[in-house]
């Protein structure tokens, strides 16, 4: 019999019942089988869950379910815009936190919630879920054994494709404000922001004092919105590789993986971070597959609260990804039209930008970017760098 076996499930409430909450549903229900886990209750303005089980508690808001519910965990998957409000009635109430990504919508609230966390000594999860991958570990020992020689640039490469039917899902979708609210959505701040949060950790860059520079460059061929769907980054910083991502939510419709990498002198490591395939191409056509699995980032956070394993995506140690955030939310993307074709109708209508995917891999292979690597649709007006320190 284990230590766990003597240990009573940890009682977690759901903030977002639908959505995304119900990916959390399903897993807290293997967790529950498990016996580490009880959800409790979820807080969901729309109502309750058609499907939500009888012996779970439902409120209309978080702040009702706190007063009412006994948890120990909140897990917040609800729209961007919420995350630091419910983040921080949670962190008042004396929970633990799980939060989805991305963390918060700007500095200021990251700041703020940072702040909150070492005022209560609490703590709190972002589920940037591919991080727990132990493909981690695997690319070090590779890059240690001399597998692709000197690594030289981290890149972040996705191609995917959402239809109007996706941006009409919700008021916020494909805003960057929301009235009075900050939202920040986009492609690399929401959809694809797991290539970003992929990649910083690739290159080392867990310090944001140590960001030199980040460089954005960003579009819209879904005009009618005010988020980049388009976009490429950039970011030098002292003592870690150089990064660049390029990201588009325009491409012909058959979305495959998307892709970080290590590209060394001699060889490169793809890891298709959705599924956790790592591709290690050593050169002189030595190439080899290897399938991994991942540490789940809810289990990660029980075992941290019982026995103090270090968290693997904690919200503090995400200020690098606050950093590309507030670069990319300090200029406006250059509305496109060149280039670009509308696929399908009515709510499955959807851009496709012409050779996209030779675009985004130049721009991300090259570290120029779209205009730098001379995409006919591409223009330097799109094209920003914020300076954060010296090289």
């Amino acid at each position: 019999m284990t230590d766990q076996d003597h240990r009573d499930p940890v009682r977690v409430a759901l903030a977002g019942g639908t959505g995304f909450g119900l990916v959390h549903r399903r897993n807290l229900a293997r967790l529950g089988a498990a016996g580490r886990a009880e959800l409790v209750a979820v807080a969901d303005p729309a109502g309750r869950p058609d499907d939500l089980e009888r012996s779970i508690a439902w409120h209309p808001s978080l702040d009702d379910l706190l007063a009412a519910e006994d948890c120990s965990v909140v897990i917040v998957a609800t729209p961007i815009h919420t995350h630091a409000p419910l983040t921080e009635q949670a962190l008042r109430a004396g929970k633990h936190v799980y939060l989805e990504k991305p963390p918060v919508a700007s500095m200021a609230e990251f700041e703020r919630v940072e702040a909150l966390l070492t005022e209560t000594g609490l703590s709190c999860q972002v589920g940037f879920q591919a991080l727990g991958s132990h493909a981690f570990a695997r690319i070090a020992e590779l890059i240690g054994d001399g597998a692709i020689g000197e690594p030289r640039l981290i890149t972040g490469y996705g191609v995917w494709s959402r239809t109007a039917a996706y941006f009409a899902r919700s008021a916020w979708s494909g805003k960057r404000r929301l009235g009075d609210a900050v939202v920040s959505d986009g492609v690399a701040t929401n959809a694809l922001a797991h290539s970003v949060a992929q990649a910083l950790r690739l290159a080392g860059i867990v310090d944001a004092d140590r960001i030199v520079t980040v460089s954005t460059e960003l579009y819209k061929a879904n005009r009618d919105n005010e988020s980049d769907d388009t976009t490429w980054i950039g970011v030098r910083a002292d003592g870690a590789l150089p990064l660049s991502a390029a990201l588009t939510l325009c491409g012909p419709g058959d979305d495959q993986p998307p892709t970080v990498s290590v590209v060394g002198d001699s060889g490169r490591i793809d890891l298709q971070y959705t599924t956790d395939l790592l591709t290690v191409d050593r050169g002189a056509g030595e190439v080899e597959t290897e399938q991994l699995g991942r540490i789940d980032l809810t289990e990660n956070l029980l075992d941290h609260l019982a026995d103090g394993t270090a968290l693997i995506s904690p919200f503090t140690g995400h200020q690098p990804y606050m950093t590309v955030l507030e670069a990319i939310q300090s200029h406006d993307p250059v509305p496109l039209s060149e280039g670009v074709t509308i696929e399908g109708s009515g709510p499955q209508a959807h851009p496709v930008i012409k050779d996209i995917e030779q675009w985004a891999r130049q721009a991300a292979e090259t570290g120029r970017g779209f205009a730098g690597s001379a995409a006919p649709w591409a223009t330097s007006r799109a094209f920003r760098t914020v300076s954060l320190g010296e090289a």
